[in-house]
């Protein structure tokens, strides 16, 4: 009998180590989006419709946040962030209006490879603005190829 109540209290503890664990650790990374698709992006630029690049704007934005927010950051990193976000602003205020501003993009891309090649950032926060930048230099050369 002693051996089964040793058992039930192991197996109730070890599941709610599991649990106790694994919910922080989703809590913790919620800006993590695991199933991002890799055609994501396919119509971007086309015609007047800017959906699917303000989409791509908005998380790429979302991303520099989260890793604005998850480090230290020095005064030099967090111009870095500011003037980010600044071309992102004018970008997307241009595409509301049905024009596509290359040079605004040029600039977009150029804010988050400097973020990339300068600032402090952890491995999510790197994974998913390279991933980011790749897809937003593929609507640059879309654009070009037209």
């Amino acid at each position: 009998m002693n051996i089964l109540k040793r058992s039930i209290t192991v197996a109730i503890f070890s599941c709610g180590t599991m649990i106790g664990t694994g919910i922080p650790l989703l809590a913790a990374a919620p800006h993590q989006d695991y199933g991002r698709d890799q055609d994501y992006g396919r119509d971007y630029d086309r015609g007047y419709d800017h959906g699917g690049l303000r989409h791509l704007l908005e998380r790429t934005q979302e991303d520099l946040h989260v890793a604005a927010e998850s480090g230290n950051s020095d005064h030099d990193q967090r111009q870095r962030y500011r003037d980010a976000q600044k071309h992102f602003s004018d970008l997307d205020r241009h595409l509301t209006k049905g024009h596509f501003d290359k040079d605004e993009l040029d600039h977009v891309i150029a804010d988050v490879q400097g973020v990339l090649d300068h600032n402090t950032l952890i491995g999510s926060s790197r994974n998913a603005l390279l991933q980011d930048v790749t897809q937003l230099r593929e609507v640059r050369a879309r654009h070009d190829s037209r």
